[in-house]
């Protein structure tokens, strides 16, 4: 599980490591460590050399990838459920551009079907996505070629789970919250969130025709559990100023603070503004990255950047429809990158 090493030179995010092996047994300096990356970029690698069993499935999760991506999207397009977090999604085109063809409602994503890493393209990923309530559930919902893999991805969700919540367990202790705020308390069994799993695939490109890369954005939840063998995502930096790239490191997850972290925190930790773009300028062979999106609860209450009270589930769909604005109408919000940033710079 090497990753390939880019042979142009490319500034690169100087993100802390995270030692999960030392996490788990409780080491206060390295919560202390976790705290002061959550606090600063709001990005951190999370070393898993000590899980095996989890890399298995790590590299299980890609060769099912490989194989399910490379299908007709004829054969896709069977697992549209006309949803934000579940089945191979396609975002709305309505507001992306009158060169597309309208699939009002539909959730199937292939390529080119919202805005891109660019003021003047489109996206250039496609996706599949299951949500963590319907694998808990073995929902009627689920692609069937989830469920026909339902162990591996049951398992592999259940890690990632615990991961995430282990963070939060050691962020409370850190935050000194009280019984009435505990992070995990946000996130409790059995009650309905938009946890999801999403699987995405930036396809080989022989031009910037269709798009290219993944929008600028904050990530929409609490924590976001990454993990990619290649390169091509970015974090917006404060210091230095500027996108940098983020490494690729074998055995290595890349964990990021979510908007609702950031909201519930009082604003003291920090989302991290980030997009993927092709190091070359195109997409010179298939990337894929794993993304568990760890969220809280529906109906959990916070004040947004903009003083706003509102809901997870709120926040959560209000962001999914700008995501499928044009540039120029996500310019004019700030909730495409949560009040973070401006102009391509941070400003909080």
């Amino acid at each position: 599980m090497s990753a390939p090493l880019e042979p142009i030179p490319l500034p690169e995010a100087p993100l802390s490591v995270i030692n999960w092996g030392r996490l788990k047994c409780n080491d206060a300096g390295e919560r202390d460590k976790l705290l002061s990356a959550c606090e600063g970029q709001g990005f951190f690698y999370l070393d898993l050399s000590c899980d095996e069993t989890f890399l298995k499935d790590w590299q299980a999760v890609l060769d099912f990838m490989a194989k399910y991506f490379h299908q007709d999207v004829a054969e896709k397009m069977k697992d549209d459920r006309q949803s934000d977090t579940h089945g191979y999604v396609v975002k709305p085109r309505e507001s992306v551009g009158n060169n597309l063809p309208l699939t009002l409602g539909n959730s199937y994503e292939p390529v080119a079907t919202s805005t891109g890493a660019d003021g003047n393209h489109l996206d250039y990923y496609e996706s599949l996505k299951a949500s963590r309530d319907e694998l808990l559930g073995q929902d009627s919902a689920l692609a069937p070629s989830i469920k026909e893999n339902h162990n591996l991805f049951l398992r592999f969700t259940n890690a990632a789970q615990h991961v995430c919540m282990s963070i939060l367990g050691h962020l409370d202790i850190c935050l000194n919250t009280n019984q009435s705020s505990k992070l995990v308390d946000f996130h409790r069994p059995g009650k309905e969130s938009l946890t999801t799993l999403s699987m995405f695939r930036y396809p080989k490109q022989d031009s910037l025709a269709l798009g290219v890369g993944h929008n600028k954005h904050t990530d929409i939840g609490t924590l976001t559990f990454l993990l990619c063998q290649q390169w091509g995502l970015q974090v917006l930096s404060k210091e230095p100023a500027g996108w940098r790239f983020v490494a690729p490191k074998p055995r290595h997850a890349i964990i990021n603070v979510g908007d609702t972290l950031r909201f519930l925190s009082g604003n003291r930790l920090r989302s991290a503004v980030h997009k993927v773009i092709p190091t070359r300028g195109l997409q010179h062979e298939d990337r894929y990255s794993i993304a568990y999106f760890l969220r809280a609860e529906n109906h959990i209450q916070f004040t947004d950047s903009t003083g706003r009270h509102v809901s997870a589930k709120q926040w959560h769909d209000e962001k999914f429809d700008v995501f499928r604005e044009t540039h120029e109408e996500q310019d004019k919000m700030p909730i495409l990158t949560g009040g973070m940033e401006r102009m391509e710079s941070i400003v909080v």
